[in-house]
């Protein structure tokens, strides 16, 4: 027979903290290793493959945006790993809206010297992930995914710009 347990109390929320040091310390590494997989793509795969001829084609002049989406992905893959692991909350959301916030990054630093690309790689990165942990740390999935999308298309509307 079920035994019926009645409680008064209120429940109260069990949030997962987590220290913003490490979303940090995440958001910098995964910026770093944006840059850093954009131009080895970039480097050895994309130019080789589409830039053998001295031609100036369409494929060679978007080498760099084509490295950079790549790249997204694959941060954006790595990211969710590193979250698991480290056991923070919607690590799944966190990493999409990122990837969907920062779409296009090798483009809009293309034109700059590469410490201040690498810097704005991880200043971006780090941001979009201290905002998008701070956002998920709420228990209610509708209001969280209304407040991203919200978020992810005014970045999107204005980048594009």
């Amino acid at each position: 027979m079920a035994k019926i347990i009645k409680s008064d109390g209120q429940s109260q929320v069990s949030a997962n903290y987590y220290s913003v040091w490490k979303i940090v310390l995440i958001g910098a590494l995964l910026g770093f290793g944006f840059w850093a997989l954009t131009f080895l793509i970039d480097k050895f795969i994309i130019n080789p493959t589409l830039c053998r001829s001295t031609s100036t084609s369409l494929n060679c002049i978007n080498s760099i945006i084509v490295s950079g989406n790549i790249a997204t992905v694959l941060i954006a893959i790595t990211g969710t790993i590193i979250m698991i692991l480290s056991r923070m909350a919607q690590p799944l959301i966190i990493a999409i809206t990122t990837a969907a916030t920062l779409w296009g990054l090798a483009q809009w630093t293309s034109g700059l010297s590469i410490i201040e690309a690498v810097i704005w790689s991880i200043i971006t990165y780090v941001l979009a992930y201290v905002l998008y942990s701070w956002i998920t740390r709420y228990d209610r999935v509708f209001p969280v995914l209304v407040a991203i999308l919200l978020i992810v298309s005014i970045v999107r509307i204005v980048a594009n710009l």
